[in-house]
């Protein structure tokens, strides 16, 4: 049998952009996936349906596997073939045991790669304002772990007569004492120091301070682990250059709960706009080929093909494509039930005909009742989640209809504690709703902000007793534009 690989991957800090590509295609292809506690659980919904998801939980002084357990983990399923992912928090080789993890492959004749990833050292401090050097001010860092095997001491005499800045890794549960050593040594009490915590995350705090603070105790109940500890006169350069806690939503947790087919473009902009983003989808996408197959022998005959979803557009024509079909056997115009399923077709080079200002099935009925000639035969393109409402309302307008269910939604499970603790929820359908439900459950959603993308969902969430916001507009930028509204009016 023929061996697999391991590849090493860094996966940054936290935000799920500040991967590399080289990392982020490792994960689409992973077979398995062993991952630790401070990863992006949104970088494993990127993986194949199929992946199989180890989850290490290593936590400070708490870890669920050994390291190793962990090591023979990864060689076991290689001999089997398999191609894993090692992903790990920051940089596999920055105080990340990569190196220890790659010499056991190493001594095991197992193909390894180490793929680098963000470390925290220098994006925390980016992200809190920080600049790690400065031109005249601080020429050179210093970068330190805060704990060490075996309560092995650092030098602490030559560390507290280093020019520059300071920075200590995984410092939470010695900052105190980390402090006191530094005065102690030298170190001027007076020196500007700051605590960042839970960096890139919507929950990012930055303590600041002198370290004299730090080694008294003063912020001993805020500091909490992941943090970075700073020491340094570029500090002073926060109030200027702290980007990322002056946008709108920074501090907001979103659940999203959009499948990761169609889900790139909101989290952009959520992004953009300062948000953690979570996905809580608990959704996947299921083509059913058998569908599409009844009627391709008879598609130039339909007058209108209606599609009501990016994701019915896609799975119909990609099929197509995979049977080697001629779309220029479609002879009949185009209905869009969105602006976005109205430019996916676009993409492909259709023009629609149709498309409602109300982005829902009850505005496209409204246009076919007032303007299309109920002579006009129908193809609809749809969700078996969503059932008969359109195909039945059409035929009682007198057309004759046709639907395939092209796609389903799925229920599959999507274990991401950051679900829970988040500000915002959004819906974008009834399925994702109970799909989400059924994972996690409903009582996060009492006391929180919940939107619905369209009435329809909005009423299944009431009969639930969960009371939600609608948007104006059914889009992804009609959701960004109602969370920015809510969050400005404090509601």
């Amino acid at each position: 049998m023929k061996v697999g690989k391991v590849y090493i991957v860094g996966a940054g800090p936290y935000m799920e952009d500040l991967i590399t590509l080289k990392g982020l295609n490792a994960i689409k292809t992973a077979d398995v996936i062993i991952y630790d506690r401070l990863i992006n659980k949104n970088l494993l919904k990127l993986a194949k349906d199929d992946a199989i998801y180890i989850y290490c939980g290593k936590e400070p002084k708490k870890h669920v596997l050994s390291q190793d357990r962990i090591i023979n983990l990864m060689i076991e399923y290689a001999k089997k073939g398999f191609n894993v992912v090692r992903l790990k928090g920051g940089d596999p080789y920055i105080f990340g045991r990569g190196a220890e993890e790659a010499e056991k492959l190493f001594e095991n004749n197992i193909p390894f790669e180490i793929i680098p990833g963000v470390s925290s050292f220098y994006s925390a401090l980016t992200f809190a304002g920080i600049p790690i050097t400065y031109r005249k001010l601080a020429r050179e860092f210093h970068v330190f772990t805060g704990h060490t095997c075996d309560d092995e001491e650092l030098n602490w005499n030559i560390i507290s007569k280093l020019d520059g800045t300071l920075i200590f890794l995984m410092s939470a549960e010695n900052i105190e004492s980390i402090s006191q050593k530094l005065i102690l040594h030298g170190k001027q009490p007076k020196t500007l120091a700051a605590a960042v915590i839970n960096a890139t995350t919507g929950r990012q705090k930055v303590i600041s301070g002198y370290l004299e603070d730090f080694a008294t105790g003063k912020f001993k109940n805020q500091i909490a682990s992941p943090m970075v500890f700073v020491i340094g006169e570029v500090i002073k350069f926060r109030n200027k250059l702290s980007f990322y806690e002056s946008l709108p939503l920074f501090g907001k947790r979103i659940c999203i709960t959009r499948p990761k087919s169609v889900s790139r473009n909101i989290k952009s902009l959520l992004f953009s706009l300062g948000a953690d983003v979570v996905d809580g989808c608990c959704s996947k996408l299921v083509l059913h080929r058998e569908e599409i197959d009844k009627i391709l022998n008879s598609l130039p005959e339909y007058n209108i093909l209606v599609f009501t979803s990016v994701n019915g557009v896609d799975s119909f024509f990609d099929y197509l494509i995979e049977k080697n079909i001629d779309v220029r056997d479609i002879k009949g115009d185009f209905a869009a039930i969105g602006k976005k399923t109205a430019l996916s077709l676009q993409k492909r080079g259709f023009g629609v005909k149709y498309i409602p200002d109300e982005h829902s099935s009850d505005g496209l009925i409204k246009i076919f009742e007032n303007e299309v000639d109920k002579s006009k035969k129908i193809l609809t393109v749809q969700s078996k989640n969503a059932g008969d409402y359109l195909k039945n309302s059409l035929e009682s307008l007198g057309f004759e209809v046709d639907t395939i269910f092209a796609y389903s939604m799925e229920f599959t499970k999507n274990p991401n504690d950051a679900v829970y603790d988040s500000d915002i929820y959004v819906f974008t359908s009834s399925g994702m709703f109970r799909h989400f439900i059924e994972c996690y459950g409903t009582d996060m959603l009492f006391n929180k902000i919940v939107i619905s993308i369209g009435e329809h969902t909005k009423k299944t969430l009431e009969s639930f007793g969960i009371q939600s916001i609608t948007c104006d507009e059914a889009t992804d930028e009609g959701i960004v534009n109602k969370i920015l509204e809510v969050v400005k009016n404090g509601v």
